[in-house]
């Protein structure tokens, strides 16, 4: 299972240079505002993503050694590339800021979270990763429909109890198989959620249909939004939904590491030389 192992960064901010060596399960990267957290993390997305024009507009040069000792790296000061052949599952979950990349087609009453939250529960395509293509293959291939039936009623379990503090619970409309929650007597659509609990459903919906192949997980801030409670949860639940993941948190909230991650912090001063 490749996963990243070191992570070099040369000329960040025309300055500095990073060394990281990571964990193989979860890193937590801690600092000030403008100390480079979301910059390692766009620019560690943008090697993966093999987007080497924004590497180079940054000016930086970024290498990744993976768990089996191969590297992959981009020189945006050189426009040299080495493995580009290599390629790795990941994610890059920033629900906190979904850009408007699709002005014209949001209503005048969506959000971007709704936008982003409608595609990865409805949006079905070949190559579309949604939880409606991951039900049709139930019907696609009838020997894995138990398996299948299984995780969903292990992940809205996992749903419903993170909501019962307002005792919502989620169901599936068998007539047009949308989902929606129900409390008491009343239905609530999705649309009619809050922003952080359609941000945290991305979350979960996302580590879901990785359907626990390996997958590097990459977060920028992903507490902002999130009730504290969610936040203290919200690792246990990544690595429940997906054991198989290597995660990579920037955050500026104990409440994330506060249960029991402490030893996965590092501080980005500490990386830099």
């Amino acid at each position: 299972m490749n996963i990243i192992k070191r992570i070099e960064i040369t000329s960040l901010f025309h300055k500095f240079n990073v060394e990281w060596d990571l964990h193989p399960d979860v890193n937590i990267l801690i600092g000030i505002n403008g100390s480079g957290k979301s910059t390692i993390l766009r620019s560690i997305n943008a090697l993966l993503s093999k987007n080497y024009l924004y590497l180079k507009n940054l000016k930086i040069a970024i290498e990744i050694t993976l768990s089996e000792n191969t590297v992959l790296s981009c020189s945006g000061l050189s426009g040299t590339v080495k493995n580009e052949q290599i390629q790795l599952n990941h994610e890059y979950i920033t629900t906190f800021d979904v850009p408007l990349k699709d002005k014209k087609t949001i209503k005048q009453t969506e959000t971007p979270l709704d936008k982003e939250l409608q595609k990865v529960i409805y949006v079905v395509g070949q190559n579309q990763k949604s939880f409606s293509n991951y039900r049709l293959k139930a019907m696609n291939y009838p020997e894995l429909t138990k398996s299948i039936n299984e995780r969903i009623e292990e992940l809205f379990d996992i749903i419903n109890r993170l909501f019962a503090e307002t005792e919502k619970k989620i169901e599936i409309n068998r007539e047009d198989n949308s989902l929606f929650f129900r409390r008491d007597q009343s239905v609530i659509p999705l649309e009619k959620l809050s922003s952080g609990e359609k941000q945290l459903l991305i979350i979960v919906f996302t580590i879901f249909l990785m359907d626990n192949e390996p997958c590097i997980v990459l977060m920028d801030e992903p507490e902002l939004s999130l009730h504290v409670s969610w936040q203290q949860q919200l690792i246990d639940i990544i690595r429940k939904l997906n054991p198989n993941c290597q995660i990579i948190i920037a955050t500026h909230s104990p409440s994330i590491f506060g249960e029991g991650w402490g030893d996965k912090l590092f501080f980005v001063e500490d990386l830099v030389q």
